[in-house]
């Protein structure tokens, strides 16, 4: 495979990474980490109000619910609290899955066109 190819392959891969990362905010849930969404409860109403956070992204949750800033129970880049980390890493394993893709699919062209290139002799 020339270098060429192999940029092309590599940049599709991680373009296809970066985006099924940032389009699996889709995919929430809800709990077990516990924010507060108040200040009004317990027996004497000034207790804090504890709930379970919406988080979104897949495998791992990097966008989660902010409470009194945005809406509640709806995710949003510019409002919720994003973690860095945690979407790098969801770029990375679908980094990672892109490109073991990539070279199958490689591979699989490269065997089929050696043998149609072996029956034409």
């Amino acid at each position: 495979m020339s270098s060429i190819i192999k940029f092309i392959s590599i940049s599709g891969a991680l373009i296809l990474a970066v985006t099924l990362a940032i389009l699996s905010v889709q995919l929430e849930r809800i709990g077990p980490e516990l924010v507060v969404y108040g200040n009004m409860c317990g027996p004497d109403g000034s207790d804090f109000c504890y709930k379970p956070v919406l988080k979104g992204g897949f495998p791992v949750a990097y966008l989660f619910d902010a409470p009194g800033v945005s809406r509640e129970r709806q995710l949003a880049f510019g409002e919720d609290h994003l973690s860095v980390g945690a979407l790098l890493l969801d770029i990375a394993i679908y980094f990672a899955i892109a490109l073991f893709v990539v070279v199958l699919v490689s591979r699989c062209w490269s065997s089929r066109m050696q043998a149609a290139s072996r029956a034409r002799t």
